[in-house]
């Protein structure tokens, strides 16, 4: 579905004063703005040794409109953090996303798909145990103050 395509906007209210126009695409970018507020959600991608080299950021959380016989439905695939429970971050970001574009466009979604692409695990604290074995070796046991 082209980005650019406007979407049938009925309003709440009876009173017209004139044409409201919203692309798919204002849409998308507020479900995935949405999605990614919640907790648990990863909003970057770690960068794959090319698109280092080239500067390509990738984005953790995409959002893709369809609509038919007037029904909206959105599909959001996000990366989520390793500890957080699937289900509950799936059933926040149906809420949040439904619940945003209503607020700020009037529009009823009717569904909201969920796709979990992965569970990720904080590569800084995998990168400062890697630092910490390197510096103390593997054998050497840290003592915490805890």
């Amino acid at each position: 579905m082209a980005k650019d395509r406007p979407v049938a906007f009925d309003t709440q209210d009876n009173s017209t004063l004139g044409e409201i126009n919203i692309t798919t695409g204002v849409l998308e970018n507020i479900a995935a703005k949405a999605a990614s507020e919640i907790s648990g959600v990863l909003t970057t991608v770690p960068k794959l040794e090319a698109g280092k080299f080239l500067r390509i950021e990738r984005t953790g959380v995409v959002a893709k409109m369809n609509q038919e016989n007037g029904r909206i439905s959105i599909d959001v695939s996000v990366r989520i953090r390793y500890g957080y429970s699937v289900p509950e971050v799936a059933f926040s970001i149906q809420d949040r996303v439904k619940e945003q574009i209503l607020f700020m466009t009037d529009l009823v979604v009717n569904e909201v798909n969920v796709h979990i692409l992965a569970i990720e695990t904080d590569s800084y604290s995998d990168q400062e145990f890697l630092q910490l074995e390197e510096e103390y070796g593997e054998d050497s046991k840290i003592e915490t103050g805890v």
